[in-house]
């Protein structure tokens, strides 16, 4: 692949980003719709944030104070 060709990847990627996210989203989408084909008509249908990981999980690094706000502010 030419470094022209790849820089212009780098640049879309950044704009549409790939991942594990997406790969999760997507086969949640699939989970999702078989549970609605399958499910009984007498409880109540799953939602699409059911079948995906981590959705409703804070992160603890994003909870977590580093200390970097504190090091910037004193520098």
């Amino acid at each position: 692949m030419p470094e022209r060709e790849f820089n212009e990847y780098l640049l879309y990627n950044e704009e549409q980003p790939f991942g594990q996210w997406r790969d999760d989203y997507r086969t949640a989408q699939i989970s999702h719709l078989l549970a609605l084909i399958n499910r009984d008509s007498k409880r109540e249908p799953p939602k699409l944030q059911d079948f995906m990981p981590f959705w409703n999980k804070s992160s603890i690094e994003e909870d977590e104070d580093d200390g970097s706000a504190e090091f910037l502010a004193n520098r």
